[in-house]
């Protein structure tokens, strides 16, 4: 019913649709949690996911616990977080003296992610603190003695945590820094990736570092990837790896009929709104091109 009142919308803002492709759903694939997981943090997985874990993230997690490097390369909502999340967690149990290091390449992103990382750690009794530019740098010694996991910015860890290792809580947390995390990877491309390749290598001459956890979703050859900016080879679990369930969806291809194709998008956007039949997200190509959107919507 769904598909058949968008068709009506695109037929009546002059958009044909050529073609159709339906793809199939995949039901979600199960694992046991790892058992050599630490005892607190076993119990409490086991009590959130019944059912267990999705496989790619109990894969994931035995390969972390054997002291592999990993990369999580599955698609978006496939639980990427929770594999190296659950990684820290048995770490900072097992070895409390360990440090770990988790690089988000914007603040906004910290600041999105904090209320993940406490709903995991909080019954563990485990805080995670965070430095990005925001924080006042009179601050940020006092960050770092007091919480085991640092939520941190690029930005930060090269001007500041590398530039101050003469300092007594800076040295002490990259002294014993051994779990270093980083998600979403794939905006370490171009310049930024050369200059975050870069301080990766700074960082391990200075961190005994055991494993390098990252997670990404859109790169493609994530293991050349994440060996160019780490000089580590990790394991990846990529799509084919993933787990998690995926419903059926259906592909339409539609072109505009006749000129201005831009106002018969526009309108086929006011449409979908104002007929509220479903979410939806629409994507452009440039910042420019989406503005002109809600422009025109």
């Amino acid at each position: 019913m769904l598909l058949n009142a968008l068709m009506t919308l695109a037929e009546q803002a002059n958009i044909d649709i050529l073609e159709r492709r339906d793809l199939p759903g995949r039901a979600a694939r199960h694992q046991a949690v790892p058992v050599g997981l630490h005892s607190t943090l076993y119990t409490l997985l086991c009590q959130r996911y019944p059912q267990g874990l999705y496989a790619h993230q109990a894969e994931a997690i035995t390969a972390i616990l054997r002291g592999d490097d990993v990369c999580i390369a599955t698609p978006t909502a496939s639980g990427k977080s929770l594999v190296f999340m659950a990684a820290a967690a048995h770490v900072l149990k097992s070895r409390p003296a360990t440090r770990i290091l988790a690089l988000y390449p914007a603040k906004a992103l910290i600041q999105d992610q904090l209320g993940k990382w406490r709903e995991l750690l909080g019954p563990l009794q485990l805080t995670p603190g965070y430095i990005d530019g925001s924080v006042p740098v009179a601050r940020r010694a006092d960050i770092l003695e007091n919480h085991a996991l640092v939520l941190m910015t690029p930005d930060v860890a090269h001007a500041w945590l590398m530039s101050h290792l003469d300092q007594p809580a800076v040295r002490g947390f990259v002294q014993q820094l051994q779990l270093l995390i980083l998600d979403e990877t794939h905006v370490y491309d171009g310049v930024f990736g050369s200059n975050m390749a870069y301080l990766l290598r700074r960082l391990q001459a200075v961190a005994p570092l055991r494993c390098i956890v990252s997670s990404t979703a859109t790169v493609g050859a994530p293991g050349e990837f994440l060996e160019q900016l780490t000089g580590r080879r990790p394991q990846v679990f990529g799509a084919t790896d993933d787990g998690s369930a995926s419903p059926a969806k259906t592909l339409l291809l539609g072109q505009v009929r006749g000129g201005n194709s831009f106002e018969r998008i526009a309108a086929l956007l006011r449409a979908l709104t104002q007929a509220n039949l479903c979410r939806f997200l629409a994507f452009g190509d440039s910042r420019k091109l989406v503005e002109q959107l809600v422009d025109a919507g």
